[in-house]
């Protein structure tokens, strides 16, 4: 029997359907790159309106401990550091730069010879040490591709001695998304290579790289590219909703429960995504900063546009190939836990995984709740969602702290299997800001 979580899960339609096939979408003229796309602080610019840059330069420092640099993803000239509307409405400040037609023609040139000659040719590093490993990942800007977006650097140190098990998460659990997917089947030997670099930053003994049933290529690809070590193995687990959680995915594998308002360092462990193993292996094999990432288009629109594209960061959204439905939303990230954006002309971001269309439907009225404890049932987190929802949409901020409100992942299973519609997750997010 495959191994799982233990405490709830639900199994929604996968919809698959994007092409394993990595399209690389054209550098975009002008890129717009926001200084908070991380957990933590935003950047602080380098850089001044006029200013030149290249490809790759860094054009933002990290501000503190917890925060990341950013980079430029195209060259060309500072036109404006100024604020931007984001895909959820909300402003955030970006470094705008806009490429001359030489400049653009140049990177593309640069990116096409990295893409079939260097990233191919490059090796690992034999003798390299921890403390310069977590060097580059900081020099380079990166932070967890699965979503989360928290500082690679910060998860690279943990104390000494602390780490047992570096878990590599490949589940890719949320319908639809396929971006994690298509990177283990084209990129298995260079994902291993991060994962041997993270083994050394973290001091983990071993590691374990945890994929879905539901993506046999991409196990036999990765078994394949780690089949000579002894200390990297593929453990294959049930397919099951919110599988890739990050404490769902520690007991799945080690069998241990991270305790209420620990972090997986309290268990022995340190989970990273394989898309963030290959910036790794990116930054210190090839000296490439995080600037371009691999994002899943699909939904409801033809299928030859349900594609995974390596884009560059900076890309505004609405430069991707697709046809916008009529009476659609486009989610960025997954249906369970991605986000409906408001406009498509806001930027990719290092945590954009996904662009989602789905013609509209309508959405069922909420109705009462009628005590049916689904909710209860499906939560990986052992909670009562039907309880927390209430105390946020009431108001009532310390009974939801006092119910464990910030333990809540907001996976949206409870959204999922509620008979009565109601917007549990919505509320729940409420409780959780307050609360703190």
């Amino acid at each position: 029997m495959k191994k799982t979580f233990s405490i709830g899960g639900i199994h929604p339609a996968e919809h698959k359907t994007a092409s394993p096939t990595i399209t690389r979408q054209p550098l975009p003229m002008t890129a717009c790159v926001v200084l908070s796309q991380h957990i933590g602080a935003p950047a602080q610019a380098l850089v001044e309106k006029g200013q030149h840059v290249s490809r790759g330069e860094c054009i933002a420092q990290a501000k503190n401990f917890i925060s990341a640099r950013i980079h430029a993803p195209i060259s060309g000239t500072v036109s404006a550091i100024d604020n931007v509307t984001m895909p959820n409405g909300m402003s955030s400040k970006a470094i705008i730069i806009k490429a001359s037609p030489e400049e653009h023609r140049a990177d593309t040139e640069a990116r096409e010879l990295y893409w079939q000659r260097t990233l191919p040719s490059a090796t690992y590093p034999a003798g390299i040490d921890a403390e310069t490993v977590r060097k580059f990942i900081a020099k380079a800007g990166i932070v967890g591709l699965g979503g989360a977006t928290f500082p690679s650097h910060v998860k690279a140190a943990p104390p000494e001695g602390a780490a047992k098990i570096l878990i590599v998460n490949g589940c890719e659990c949320e319908p639809y998304l396929t971006c994690d997917d298509a990177l283990m089947q084209a990129f298995a030997s260079q994902i291993v290579g991060g994962v041997r670099l993270m083994l050394k930053a973290t001091g983990a003994p071993q590691a374990v790289i945890a994929i879905e049933d539901n993506k046999p290529r991409a196990i036999a690809a990765m078994k394949h590219a780690c089949s000579s070590l002894n200390n990297i193995k593929v453990m294959v687990l049930k397919t099951k909703y919110p599988q890739g959680g990050e404490k769902q995915l520690i007991e799945a594998v080690t069998k241990q429960r991270v305790p209420s308002g620990t972090l997986p360092i309290a268990v022995g462990a340190v989970v990273n995504n394989v898309a963030t193993a290959f910036a790794v292996w990116q930054a210190v094999c090839t000296s490439m900063p995080l600037i371009e990432r691999i994002i899943t288009v699909t939904g409801d629109i033809p299928a030859d546009q349900q594609r995974n594209y390596l884009t560059a960061i900076g890309t505004p959204i609405s430069e991707l190939p697709f046809t916008l439905p009529k009476e659609c939303r486009a989610i960025l990230g997954g249906p369970m836990m991605g986000r409906t954006a408001v406009r498509l002309d806001a930027p990719v971001t290092k945590g954009t995984s996904g662009v989602l269309l789905l013609a509209n439907r309508m959405r069922q009225p909420a109705k009462a709740c009628i005590r049916c404890a689904r909710c209860v049932d499906v939560c990986p987190m052992g909670l009562e969602p039907y309880l927390l929802g209430t105390y946020g949409r009431l108001r009532l901020w310390d009974e939801a702290r006092a119910a464990m409100v910030a333990d809540c992942i907001e996976c949206g299973s409870c959204n999922y299997i509620c008979p009565s519609s109601r917007p549990i997750v919505d509320y729940i997010r409420i409780a959780k800001q307050r609360s703190k």
